[in-house]
């Protein structure tokens, strides 16, 4: 059977989460965490970097879907990265300003980071690699609260729930060629970084709940080169995973053990 890996040239383009209200989720994005919006298409909000043209963060208004808002579900999750201290800082500033509840954060040499819960229930943490030995208070002087995310911000990992780790472990290794870490991390590493996921094991039903009828994590998109394409399909096709094709064989789907679609695209 042939194998298939990532290649580095592989990219993360879309996070898409299902939401309830789209306009509010717009404005937290926009507003606190320093996204721009690309467009607006029917029911999807598409979110870029201020000064970048790739589609960051889809989200998709799904007043049908349903909520579990308190509730354990597949995303338990997701950490943005940005690339300067700069940016890291002005995001904090904007939400300490806001009086929005910041969860937990550190600002160490070692980890720069704080986590927040976005307002329909997602986690996510905003990171910064450009780590220095700074309180809040300096880190709150030092900030531009107008300076927005420039293109080198990213998705740089999730954290999944699932009934069966096991389960979606062997998926990632065997179908898609993640590799753990130390930590038990799964990783890739693409074109702007190390991506990575976390599976914690959850009794949570809602994981069973398929992810186009309940808020939250809905699908990831990724860019593949043609080569790396085609590899991917043929070592889909001879495991035997049911998978979506479009006529064109521009764009393969497939769903992992706990409901997330994976898109690829070339």
């Amino acid at each position: 059977m042939s194998v298939f890996s990532f290649d580095p040239s592989s990219r993360l383009s879309i996070v898409a989460l299902r939401v309830k209200n789209r306009d509010q989720m717009i404005n937290f994005y926009c507003e606190m965490l320093g996204f721009k919006l690309k467009t607006e298409e029917n029911e999807l909000a598409i979110l870029v970097a201020e000064d970048g043209s790739h589609e960051r963060i889809w989200l998709e208004e799904s007043p049908r879907a349903t909520e579990r808002f308190g509730e354990v579900k597949r995303l338990n999750y997701y950490k943005v990265e940005v690339p300067t201290l700069s940016e890291f800082a002005a995001v904090y500033s904007r939400l300490v300003h806001a009086k929005y509840p910041v969860i937990q954060a550190e600002f160490t040499p070692d980890l720069c980071q704080f986590t927040i819960v976005d307002p329909e229930g997602n986690q996510l943490a905003i990171r910064t690699p450009e780590t220095v030995s700074i309180d809040e208070t300096s880190l709150l002087t030092s900030a531009d609260p107008n300076k927005k995310l420039s293109s080198k911000a990213r998705i740089a990992e999730l954290g999944l729930h699932a009934q069966d780790v096991q389960e979606e472990c062997r998926f990632l290794a065997d179908l898609l060629g993640f590799e753990f870490d130390e930590n038990n991390i799964a990783f890739q590493t693409l074109t702007d970084g190390e991506f990575g996921i976390s599976i914690v094991k959850h009794d949570t039903e809602n994981v069973k709940i398929p992810s186009h009828q309940i808020l939250g994590l809905d699908f990831l998109k990724f860019r593949l080169q043609d080569e790396q394409f085609e590899q991917l399909l043929k070592h889909v096709q001879e495991s035997q995973m049911k998978h979506y094709l479009d006529s064109k064989q521009k764009i393969l789907t497939v769903y992992d053990p706990v409901g997330v679609e994976w898109w690829f695209l070339r």
